[in-house]
């Protein structure tokens, strides 16, 4: 069917290489949420107008990098041909849907996509920050 060609196709693509990148970390003065940024570069595309890459989430147990998985974390990937797909491993907690709170962008002249999200606050009675420090 039109799966086996296309895993065939892929199959047989020259992969260049891991994308270089950043990562940055940050907080919501606001609300007080984290904030994590990855930019990634692209700079051997030769036709980034006609590419987009994309990104996904895994959970720990579809991955098969790190045994046994660990539940506390999922995994970033972004995958962009004839790149290879990289992934980051990012705490598994509810991300922020809400507006302005998930973004990503691909810069085609830059070359660079950038995936920004925010984890939305542990409930204050679920083992968050201030039932910590109350254990004193």
């Amino acid at each position: 069917g039109a799966g086996a060609s296309a895993a065939t196709k892929r199959a047989r693509r020259v992969r260049i290489g891991r994308p270089g990148y950043t990562v940055a970390k940050s907080r919501d003065p606001q609300t007080d949420q984290r904030c994590l940024t990855f930019e990634l570069h692209y700079p051997e595309l030769d036709s980034p107008e006609s590419v987009q890459p994309r990104h996904r989430f895994m959970s720990a147990y579809e991955q098969r990098v790190e045994s046994p998985p660990d539940r506390r974390y999922q995994y970033l990937l972004v995958a962009c041909d004839p790149y290879e797909t990289v992934g980051f491993k990012v705490p598994n907690e509810p991300l922020d849907r809400g507006e302005g709170r998930f973004v990503t962008h691909w810069d085609r002249e830059g070359r660079r996509f950038t995936v920004s999200f925010y984890l939305m606050n542990p409930p204050e009675d679920e083992g968050g920050e201030a039932n910590v420090k109350g254990k004193e």
